[in-house]
């Protein structure tokens, strides 16, 4: 009888253990880390095999003095890591103090670990807070497209250990969408006015062609040039007249004379002297040979030669056509006429 007893109270301590552990389970809480908050990461890129990518990492971090943030990126949430194809943290950084928000960025240290992981340390250690943001910066993207992971850990030791929050971030790798489009040459170029004129000339005054071909005793416009062009190397506007047929110049048919064509600047009352120019030119260059300055001014001829250019693409660029004459005391009478032929040439 005695030693069925025993036996039970031996029984019955054994299981008032197993009780007292299984309560003990129950009871006692376990340390577990925390799950940051509201979190996110953000590519600067998100293409396959881009280099410098930057990944911001923003959330809620629960943790009081955090001396290391790590994170593993792996090619599933849970599980072992195994890093993605192509995936390299070797030569990243801590990114642009801009995209820090809560964490000091001036006191973290960047550091990579293997491939797929990377750290910030601060030996000092810093609170978390409500959307703090780091980067993780100048990683290289896995190599083909996909959705990836960042297994991301708080630490309260410096070494990375004493794990304090925890998350994981899904990230998706695709390859970019290609734009194309194509902006033709383009090229446009008017003259206001294709019938200017002198009036009556004398052999006592110049006499400048205006637009209303009455003339005018005082320098003039009397047709206005537009030229815009997205030519990269701009465009060169030519100027020839037609002349007699075979000399430049105002010519009369009836009598066969000409009113010769020297430079503009040259032109003297009482000779039979006609010149062009230009003048009062907007985002075009007169040249030299007609800008009426005395200075290498030349006779317009039969042949092409640059009255106005513009080194680059132009949008409505002007210039004045201007013309003067005089003649002699015994010229002929008559009607004079001659033609101006302008020709713009872009080069892209």
């Amino acid at each position: 009888m005695s030693k069925k007893i025993k036996k039970t109270g031996k029984i019955a301590i054994v299981l008032g253990a197993i009780l007292a552990l299984v309560i003990a389970y129950n009871v006692i809480p376990l340390t577990k880390a925390a799950e940051i908050g509201n979190r996110k990461i953000t590519l600067t890129d998100s293409r396959p095999s881009r280099t410098g990518v930057d990944y911001i990492l923003q959330g809620d971090y629960t943790a009081s003095n955090t001396k290391c943030i790590e994170v593993d990126f792996c090619t599933t949430a849970t599980g072992s890591c195994t890093s993605p194809t192509g995936l390299t943290t070797a030569s990243g950084n801590k990114g642009d103090s801009g995209d820090w928000s809560g964490w000091t960025y001036a006191n973290w240290s960047f550091s990579s670990v293997d491939a797929n992981t990377a750290r910030l340390t601060y030996n000092t250690g810093q609170n978390g807070g409500s959307s703090y943001k780091c980067v993780f910066g100048n990683i290289t993207n896995p190599s083909s497209g996909g959705t990836y992971f960042a297994r991301i850990h708080t630490y309260a030791n410096s070494d990375c250990t004493s794990e304090i929050d925890s998350g994981n971030i899904a990230f998706a790798i695709v390859s970019g969408v290609s734009v194309s489009a194509t902006v033709a040459e383009t090229l446009s170029f008017s003259i206001d006015d294709n019938a200017i004129g002198f009036g009556e000339l004398t052999n006592s005054a110049l006499r400048y062609a205006s637009a209303d071909e009455v003339g005018s005793a005082s320098e003039t416009t009397a047709a206005t040039l537009t030229l815009s062009t997205n030519a990269s190397d701009g465009a060169v506007v030519t100027i020839q007249d037609i002349g007699s047929g075979s000399a430049a110049g105002l010519y009369n048919a009836s009598t066969a004379t000409l009113i010769e064509a020297v430079a503009s600047s040259a032109v003297t009352a009482g000779d039979d002297e006609y010149g062009v120019f230009a003048r009062s030119a907007s985002g075009l260059t007169i040249d030299e040979a007609f800008d009426n300055d005395s200075t290498s001014d030349e006779a317009i001829s039969r042949t092409a030669n640059e009255y106005v250019s513009v080194s680059g693409p132009v949008s409505s660029g002007t210039a004045g056509i201007a013309a003067v004459a005089s003649i002699l005391a015994t010229q002929p009478a008559g009607g004079y006429s001659d033609t101006l032929i302008l020709i713009a040439t872009p080069t892209y």
